[in-house]
């Protein structure tokens, strides 16, 4: 079986890739693929695909004939993902790997961020203390593969920057004028080189982050579109609670002048005694007749000026 196995270590909800190295010349056209063993079998967990990153699959595989290199993807890794693997060409073994999943408190989660198009993104990522020798590391979905934003001769795109507090173990990378393809997804990582002659190494993946981009701009002009809809609408509100109330006064007005022209309406009798000489003598006084007569006076409706009905008695003759 040839060399012992490689070390390789993951943590629980996290993601590791797995590289294997062999001779382009020999095992170029070879069938690729990955199996865990168990007891005196092998059972295959994947073959070569197009893309590494496959959203359906936790087990992927792709093939760089070109450098002679096999990279696997293990995703969403558990305990039960532990054991010996064997990167495989055709039935003849390449390499054999031995996976230990530990729990991770610190990591192996997802998070969602937003950035402001041509603002700053800080994506803070924390990692086990077992891995402060490694080469911390950002990567980016993109096209089906996870690509890596910083070699050891620094960032390849100047916009990007990595900080390491080795001490708290937590790095972060900074993106400067973020534009809209920032967006996506990032897995926040580790190089690990292995002992191993060859130099083997492998990428654990710690935390999943989903950056959304937005234009501020837009934000605030929703904002203030928002905010004058509001207004209008409790102008709207307030103007036909106006007119309710003006409407009620009024009714209100012409109940209150109906019932006092009912008052004023109401007739007023007084009668007007004679007016003739009291001092003659009782048997010398002539009968009077009472007749009644009515006069209405027409006059400006005021609590002063009511209309009268007199009742005159006058003496007939």
């Amino acid at each position: 079986m040839g060399d012992a196995a490689d070390a390789v270590t993951g943590i629980t909800g996290g993601s590791v890739i797995i590289h294997c190295v062999y001779k382009p010349e020999t095992t170029k056209e070879s069938a690729k693929s990955f199996c865990k063993v168990s007891g005196s079998e092998c059972t295959t967990m994947t073959e070569v695909k197009n893309d590494l990153w496959i959203p359906e699959e936790r087990f992927s595989l792709t093939d760089d004939k070109t450098l002679g290199l096999i990279s696997v993807l293990i995703r969403n890794l558990t305990i039960n993902d532990s054991g010996t693997y064997r990167c495989k060409a055709d039935s003849k073994l390449i390499q054999e790997k031995k996976l230990d999943v530990e729990e991770g408190s610190c990591c192996g989660t997802s998070e969602e961020q937003t950035a402001y198009l041509r603002g700053t993104a800080v994506i803070r990522c924390k990692y086990p203390e077992k891995y402060n020798s490694g080469i911390m590391q950002l990567f980016k979905l993109q096209n089906g593969s996870l690509q890596s934003f910083f070699t050891l001769g620094g960032a390849i795109d100047p916009r990007f920057s990595l900080y390491e507090n080795k001490q708290e173990q937590v790095f972060t990378v900074t993106i400067m004028n973020v534009s809209r393809h920032d967006a996506g997804v990032y897995f926040c990582g580790a190089h690990v080189t292995n002992n191993h002659p060859t130099k083997i190494s492998y990428s654990p993946l710690f935390t999943e982050i989903q950056l959304h981009v937005t234009d501020l701009h837009v934000i605030i002009t929703v904002c203030v579109c928002l905010v004058l809809l509001l207004a209008g609408g409790l102008s709207v509100l307030l103007l036909k609670r106006r007119c309710k109330k003006t409407q009620g006064s009024g009714s209100s007005d012409q109940r209150s002048t109906g019932d006092y022209d009912e008052v004023v309406s109401s007739a007023y009798y007084a009668t007007i005694p004679d007016s003739g000489n009291t001092s003659l003598h009782p048997s010398a006084q002539k009968p009077i007749t009472l007749n009644t007569v009515y006069d209405t006076a027409h006059l400006p409706t005021n609590p002063s000026d009511s209309d009268f009905y007199t009742l005159a008695e006058q003496p007939k003759i």
